[in-house]
């Protein structure tokens, strides 16, 4: 006897109402639903003649509790990128607490998929090899977390980003530029400001010796910090000729250079985000080195599918795109 709506019903544990609109095309039912009803509906034998659905999965991605506008782009095109079989919860850590974002990744309960943006630290690196261990892939995103056996990490090459950053800034000064130039980093527990901070150092070192650079300043991804250390260094650094900020706060950075009177200092940043796209316009900001957060989500889908079908997959850093406001996208 061919299975009718209702037994259809029962098997995925949804209404009959539900059933009809799935089977009919019709909208209304979400992606992970739709699934579950076309899976009970082949293994009944009601729809054998059609090809397998994919399973239903559940992935989770992690961020920094923090006001960074980089932040809420990943965010939006992760929900609007998340396949249609796939239910995406996103979840918000303490920045710069290791152990309280160790115990987030611990207790987010069972997943197909995990991508996250946090601190290099031995417990968050624990964490992640936990969730291995325990079957799910991990994805680390913009920051790495080498020392983690993590799947892949979706990212630029933070390195070659910070010698862009120090040779744009360097050649907006001039020819054979002098003077002081300020590097400000969110935390050098991020790998990825770590690495930038180490690239900016050794372009300025090996083309530019007439540059001085400043002890790093940290904001601790806080743009009200980060305004006050820019307010504080402008103060004590009447010469500044330049700033490169590594990390999160460039709206801080920026209020403290128009309350100062010196958006005539060389400031170079990163993301193309709104607020940032604002401070190029205005001049405030002369360059930012931007990660596109839509295809760093492309790829975190695409290695988190890979490894869901045991399939092994390669995920070259991102090249990094110089953006001035003669460009913006």
């Amino acid at each position: 006897m061919r299975p009718t709506l209702t037994d259809i019903a029962t098997a995925a544990g949804v209404s009959p109402a539900t059933v009809d609109r799935v089977l009919h095309g019709r909208p209304g039912v979400a992606g992970r639903t739709r699934a579950q009803v076309l899976q009970a509906a082949r293994r009944l034998g009601y729809l054998a003649d059609l090809p397998e659905a994919p399973a239903p999965m559940v992935f989770h991605l992690v961020l920094p509790q923090t006001r960074n506008a980089y932040f809420r782009e990943v965010i939006g095109h992760a929900r609007a990128l998340t396949p249609p079989h796939v239910t995406l919860e996103v979840l918000r850590a303490p920045a710069l607490d290791p152990a309280a974002f160790a115990r987030v990744l611990r207790d987010l309960g069972p997943s197909d998929g995990i991508a996250v943006l946090a601190l290099g630290h031995p417990q968050v690196a624990e964490a992640i090899r936990a969730r291995v261990e325990g079957g799910t892939p991990v994805v680390t995103l913009a920051t790495d977390i080498p020392e983690a056996p993590r799947t892949g990490f979706v990212g630029l090459d933070n390195l070659r980003a910070g010698r862009l950053a120090g040779y744009t800034l360097a050649r907006f000064l001039g020819p054979a530029p002098e003077g002081k130039v300020a590097l400000i980093a969110g935390h050098l527990g991020f790998r990825g400001h770590m690495e930038r901070e180490m690239g900016f150092r050794a372009v300025l070192a090996q083309e530019f010796a007439g540059l001085s650079l400043l002890a790093l300043r940290e904001t601790r991804e806080d743009r009200a910090r980060a305004r006050l250390e820019t307010l504080s260094l402008l103060a004590a650094h009447p010469d500044l000729v330049g700033i490169y900020n590594a990390g999160g706060g460039t709206v801080g950075i920026g209020a403290a250079l128009t309350e100062a009177g010196r958006t005539g200092v060389v400031f170079v940043a990163h993301e193309a985000t709104e607020e940032n796209r604002a401070l190029l316009l205005d001049g405030t900001l002369d360059a930012v080195i931007d990660q596109s957060a839509r295809e760093e989500m492309q790829e975190v889908f695409a290695l988190l599918m890979a490894a869901a079908r045991g399939q092994g997959r390669d995920a070259p850093p991102l090249c990094p795109v110089l953006i001035t406001r003669e460009n913006l996208p």
